[in-house]
């Protein structure tokens, strides 16, 4: 099924304010493209408006959870599906932040990219870093400052969502993001790194500018959690922190989170050596580099230097 007609199916939900965060962003960012689904929006919008107009009744308890929930045991959704509706809805979100960006904050100062235009300018060349590798249109990023930057970047994006549509390419290897040498890994793993870059340079730029963080959905949480600790043995080797034959086991509460057990190293695990404990968003975030070992809200129990190595290492696994 193609992305034109997947969101073809979505607008009936949509327009009835019953899809998920992720949803919702997906399909508002095909209908600035799709004239089609533009209109049958704008058609079940109305028709909703006018359900409406006798009152508004309280949906009862657990109803939409309930429906959902039967709807995606007839039909789960697509995976490519999920991970491209997480990318545009951080996609979506960062757009919506940079229509209200005024001239003079394009060049406020940013720490790892210099300024603001800098940070898109970043995102928009990681993106078409795997539009490249997916065999799919380049976007020039242009040498202008601000909002040429932006409209590039946004291209770019459109790209990537409205080229990704099979889901036999989610086993592609492509160059994931990186300030080093761009390690090669499957797609569906460099589309969960898009996400959650975008998402990490959405909260960079409401801080230059000001603004509170954000949290994105608890199931986009989780993918980059699962993601980090498939990162994690290689990274401690690579670092010289692994421990052959030992475990780290890793309780992560609030949204998204839950509880793993991971290898510190490539060798086979034995006995685990510490526990780590802390919320699940602020491990991403350390992940990110956005908290440090030091800062980050969290309990060990066992070798203290082994989980601030583990801490530590996990640190660097982020896409600055």
């Amino acid at each position: 099924m193609d992305v034109h007609t997947e969101m073809l199916d979505l607008i009936g939900a949509w327009a009835l304010d019953a899809c998920e965060i992720d949803e919702a962003a997906a399909v508002e960012a095909h209908l600035n493209t799709c004239p089609t689904c533009a209109a049958e929006a704008r058609r079940l919008r109305s028709a909703a408006g006018w359900l409406g107009l006798d009152g508004v009744l309280p949906v009862p308890e657990g109803l939409r959870h309930r429906t959902l929930t039967a709807a995606r045991a007839k039909r789960p959704p697509a995976l490519i599906r999920t991970l491209l509706g997480a990318y545009a809805g951080q996609a979506s979100l960062l757009d919506g932040l940079l229509d209200g960006v005024r001239p003079d904050d394009w060049q406020r100062a940013d720490p790892r990219h210099e300024t603001v235009t800098g940070v898109v300018a970043h995102l928009a060349g990681n993106d078409a870093m795997l539009a490249a590798d997916l065999g799919l249109r380049v976007v020039d990023i242009p040498a202008a400052a601000g909002p040429g930057v932006r409209d590039a970047w946004w291209e770019q994006t459109q790209v990537l969502m409205e080229g990704l549509a099979d889901e036999a390419v989610l086993d592609q290897p492509v160059r994931m993001a990186s300030s080093q040498r761009p390690p090669l890994r499957p797609l569906r793993d460099a589309l969960v790194q898009r996400a959650f870059e975008t998402w990490i340079h959405l909260d960079d730029i409401r801080a230059v500018i000001g603004k509170g963080q954000t949290t994105p959905p608890p199931e986009q949480v989780r993918r980059i959690v699962e993601l980090a600790i498939e990162l994690l043995p290689g990274a401690l080797d690579a670092h010289g922190a692994a421990r052959p034959g030992h475990t780290v086991r890793l309780v992560l509460d609030g949204a998204g989170g839950g509880e793993w057990t991971f290898p510190m190293g490539a060798e086979q695990p034995g006995g685990a050596e510490v526990t780590i404990q802390a919320d699940a968003v602020e491990f991403t975030r350390l992940v990110a580099n956005r908290r440090s070992p030091d800062t980050i809200r969290h309990s060990a129990t066992g070798n203290q230097a082994v989980s601030a190595g583990v801490l530590r290492v996990a640190a660097m696994l982020g896409c600055d």
